[in-house]
């Protein structure tokens, strides 16, 4: 029967790899719908996502865990994250910009 019962678990995560994505976290869903305005860098002139922006090269990758465990837990609003993660792009951006002019 253990036997059995691992081989299932087996094909079933094999299986959700396969045709069909993972499902989204709506947390997650909440994040790629929601778009912004960021005129800097190579976002310049596009809308962006937050998520797309919480992935991008200028934010560090503990801020990006910390900011997503606060809003995964409530404590941060969709509106905050995005303020914050819009905030440090174009900081960062900024800062890019005047050291390589």
């Amino acid at each position: 029967i253990k036997v059995k019962s691992s081989d299932k678990d087996t094909v079933t995560v094999a299986g959700e790899e396969g045709d069909k994505p993972p499902k989204e976290e709506p947390c997650e869903t909440a994040l790629k719908s929601t778009v912004v305005d960021v005129e800097v860098g190579e976002f310049q002139g596009h809308k962006v996502s937050v998520w797309d922006l919480l992935h991008s090269q200028y934010i560090p990758e503990e801020n990006r865990k910390e900011l997503l465990e606060l809003y995964e837990a409530g404590e941060l609003t969709l509106e905050q994250v995005k303020t914050v993660v819009t905030t440090i792009v174009t900081k960062a951006a900024a800062a890019r910009a005047e050291q390589t002019s």
